[in-house]
């Protein structure tokens, strides 16, 4: 008979391997595979039409500013096409929008608020161009994002094409965490676009052929991985440029970011949970989605699994050198994280505890979306969030 001592150090080691593997043997492996076996893009200057779709909801401090970022895009005027669809806004966000007719911005309102996924869609069905790029309004762009997206569609494998957001921090501690957060991702889905496809795209910059493109579904949350998964699952690259770069500037407060990353989360849960949408007949698009993705939605589970096994191991005296290390280890991780809770700050020494925070942080708050997803409390409506002011 298998000992209980025996199953929890099985437990410990597993769940410790798992979250090893997640932050830090996958970021490896595709850095390596892409490197041995690249899988290469033709990439040239083409310049096919465009269609610049912003979605914005109660938007009025930012949206003539992206408007004006929009039209400063470097791109042929005669090939580029800019959409803002602001339903359900009850602010001045249409107003403001409508006063750049006359350069050619379009606008689409209906008083009807039905989520980003039904303006997306309903953005698509009128756009012109041979390519959509999605957008926020609270996203900005650097002048050359168009060109720098659309060369990679030169490649007739390419359906899509995802940016690099950056997080513009001010001086608060959640800049900080999420700028760092985005350099690792941006990263990692370099490596892995070398290898065939991106595991993870951002909604704020996200470029797909029209004849890609298909209805998002209205109870669909988390629109931009639903897209990820429709073109891998037929078989399109879908490929992550480092150099078209997007900015934003961080939530404002601890709450507004916990609710943005509930929401994630929530939808994150939604698309795991549906398998079937997974890309099954193409195994390196599936292999990396799991691993980017499916992973991230149990990384709670692993964490509290090895602290729980490791403890009682522990607290019975039957942990050995090694599990006692790993306690130790697990330990360390939290105190940081609690250094990082508590002692919020932007100096040098910081910087330690305020990502462990922010990583043990995330997969608490992804529980709460889980919990918020199968109550059926997370809705497809985004809650607008207070954000830092840019300086200058």
């Amino acid at each position: 008979m298998i000992q209980s001592s025996a199953v929890l150090k099985f437990i410990t080691v597993i769940c410790l391997a798992l979250l090893a593997y997640h932050y830090l043997i996958y970021a490896a492996l595709m850095k390596v595979w892409g490197l041995l076996h690249p899988c290469p893009v033709r990439q040239a200057a083409v310049t096919p039409t465009v269609t610049l779709i912003v979605s914005a909801y109660n938007e009025a401090d930012v949206i003539a500013q992206k408007v004006e970022n929009s039209l400063a895009l470097d791109y042929p005027a005669d090939k580029l096409e800019i959409m803002f669809v602001t339903d359900g806004s009850d602010d001045e966000t249409p107003a403001i929008v409508a006063r750049y007719a006359e350069r050619g911005v379009v606008l689409l309102h209906s008083p009807a608020r039905r989520g980003k996924s039904a303006a997306m869609n309903r953005g698509a069905a009128q756009a012109r161009g041979n390519v959509l790029v999605f957008s926020d309004a609270n996203a900005f762009y650097e002048p050359d994002v168009l060109r720098k997206l659309v060369r990679h569609f030169a490649d007739e494998t390419v359906g899509g094409v995802s940016g690099n957001k950056t997080i513009r921090q001010g001086d608060g501690r959640i800049g900080q965490s999420a700028g760092l957060y985005w350099r690792y991702e941006s990263a990692l889905k370099s490596w892995e676009s070398a290898v065939g496809s991106t595991g993870a795209v951002v909604g704020e910059m996200l470029a797909v052929r029209r004849d890609c493109f298909t209805p998002i579904p209205p109870d669909i949350i988390n629109d931009d991985t639903y897209l990820l998964l429709r073109l891998t699952g037929t078989g399109w690259r879908v490929l992550h440029d480092p150099e078209a770069v997007s900015w934003e500037t961080a939530v404002l407060t601890p709450e507004d970011e916990r609710i943005r990353r509930r929401r994630i989360a929530a939808g994150r849960y939604q698309l795991v949970l549906q398998p079937r949408l997974w890309p099954w007949r193409y195994p390196v698009y599936l292999f990396q989605f799991f691993s980017h993705k499916v992973l991230r939605a149990l990384l709670p589970f692993f964490m509290a699994g090895a602290f729980a096994a490791n403890l009682w191991l522990v607290g019975r005296k039957q942990a050995g050198k090694l599990m006692k290390l790993t306690f130790a280890g697990q330990l360390i991780v939290y105190l940081l994280a609690l250094v990082g809770a508590l002692f919020p700050g932007n100096g040098r020494w910081h910087k330690l505890p305020t990502v462990v925070y922010y990583i043990v942080n995330g997969n608490l708050t992804s529980v709460q979306g889980l919990l918020h997803y199968l109550s059926g409390k997370q809705t497809v409506l985004w809650e607008k969030a207070s954000r830092e002011k840019e300086a200058g």
